[in-house]
């Protein structure tokens, strides 16, 4: 195959899906040897480059991709790779805050495409989809000799395909650890963030939010397991909130010797400027390692631009707002309608959601429902159907109707349909939340329609 055309290439490496191998994370006959296997064989090019590791299970994506944006404007050349995507599957490339481009990205897949085809048939399996992205975003931010990468890990840690990189320069951000994915990682926080701290290797820095005392206990074990570095950080004396309005929210961060009062950015809620006080820090601790100065007005130059797409986002077109954010699961939920709440005091809301099947959908419904006027339920339609589902809609409506019989229910099998009905509700504000596979097919659809 000749890979000539985007087409082309996201064909061949969507050749890799599996629905035997999809999530084999913890699964009867799993072996991490697999994706190490393929990492040698590329000439493990995670450990030829800085890498910074982000994990967690709330706001990992969004820290991820707020340092990136930082670093770019400080100048720096960068890799950053993100998961799921929401439109192109270059969201999981990207290069100083740009998809990669066709050319580059052909040029390094037909030097590994040999490598990739003799694994097909491994005894070991062969490699999923996300590890042959994943080692496909390390081999060519090698090649592409970036200053730093920026490395967001899956569902996990210690089996992540991401966890091959293990030098000891890596700095490995730990964001707020809950309950998610328990049919891989564990039914408790102690079993899931055990499998988190994995991403920590011998003599790393590890970086992390304010935790729950029981994973706290854990992440200091594996630090000093590891003779690792340990900076921990308490948003409530960091952030001074100024204001968190309709459109910005402005806040002052104070971290070691950084005093940066009056942040204005565009990215809204409380948990966002947790996950700004976490990238700061960290880009902070590189600054003095590679003794380069975190000039303020690039700073801020960042905070006024950043962006992170499918995360509170919000669209005003004349007197309708639409709000999409991918919460799904119960700590991101709470952390969604807690800013939603504060932002909009005393609003009722239009929600329209979805949730992937198996998910704690009870749970996030008990924290919607509370703030809800009207419930749009739908499903999001998979380009892996045996693999991603949605929660069926009638299971949904029966949960809705047991949690509370007053909120308004209308349930349409098709999203697209659904938005377009919801968007003509009286209501000013409509929610589009529940899971980031219903951001991912609206999104093109909502950020047109509120734009043009």
């Amino acid at each position: 195959m000749a890979f000539t055309t985007l087409n082309r290439i996201q064909e061949y490496l969507y050749s890799f899906r599996d629905e035997n191998n999809h999530f084999s994370q913890g699964k009867s006959g799993f072996s991490f040897e697999r994706v190490r296997r393929l990492a040698n064989r590329l000439g493990d090019p995670q450990n030829k480059i800085k890498v910074i590791h982000i994990a967690g299970t709330s706001g990992k994506g969004s820290t991820s991709q707020i340092i990136d944006q930082i670093l770019n404007t400080l100048g720096f050349k960068t890799g950053l790779t993100v998961s799921p995507h929401l439109i192109d599957f270059r969201e999981r490339i990207q290069i100083s805050g740009q998809l990669v481009s066709i050319d580059i990205l052909a040029k390094h897949l037909i030097v590994i495409k040999p490598i990739l085809e003799s694994l097909r048939e491994s005894e070991l399996g062969r490699p999923t989809y996300f590890e042959v992205m994943i080692m496909l975003a390390y081999y060519i931010f090698w090649k592409e000799k970036v200053d730093y990468a920026v490395i967001e890990t899956g569902m996990g840690g210690r089996f992540d395909a991401t966890n091959v990189a293990t030098q000891e320069d890596k700095i490995a951000v730990l964001t707020k650890i809950g309950l998610d994915h328990t049919e891989f990682l564990g039914k408790t926080l102690v079993k899931i963030a055990g499998e988190k701290v994995e991403i920590i290797h011998s003599n790393n820095l590890v970086i992390s939010i304010n935790q729950e005392s029981k994973v706290s206990k854990v992440i200091l074990s594996k630090v000093a397991e590891s003779g690792s570095k340990y900076i921990g950080l308490n948003p409530k004396s960091s952030i001074n909130f100024v204001s968190n309005v309709k459109s910005f929210s402005s806040f002052d961060i104070k971290y070691s010797s950084l005093n940066i009062t009056k942040i204005k950015t565009p990215l809204l809620g409380n948990f966002q400027a947790e996950n700004i006080l976490l990238a700061v820090a960290t880009v902070f601790e590189l600054s003095k390692r590679a003794s380069f100065i975190m000039d303020e007005r690039a700073m801020r130059r960042a905070f006024s631009n950043l962006l992170v797409p499918g995360r509170l986002e919000v669209f005003k077109k004349k007197d309708k707002v639409m709000i999409i954010d991918g919460a799904h699961n119960p700590q991101k939920m709470e952390a969604f309608v807690s800013s939603l709440k504060e932002i909009y005091p005393n609003h009722k809301f239009d929600f329209m959601i979805a949730f992937k099947k198996g998910k704690d959908y009870e749970k996030m419904l008990t924290i919607i429902l509370p703030v809800a006027k009207k419930i749009f339920i739908t499903k999001f339609i998979s380009d892996e159907p045996r693999i991603i589902e949605a929660e069926p809609i009638d299971e949904i409506v029966t949960k809705v109707r047991t949690l509370n019989c007053k909120v308004e229910i209308i349930k349409i099998d098709d999203p697209l349909i659904a938005l377009e009905l919801a968007g003509k509700s009286k209501n000013q504000i409509l929610i589009v939340t529940g899971s980031l596979y219903l951001i991912a097919q609206l999104y093109r659809k909502i950020r047109d329609k509120m734009t043009n």
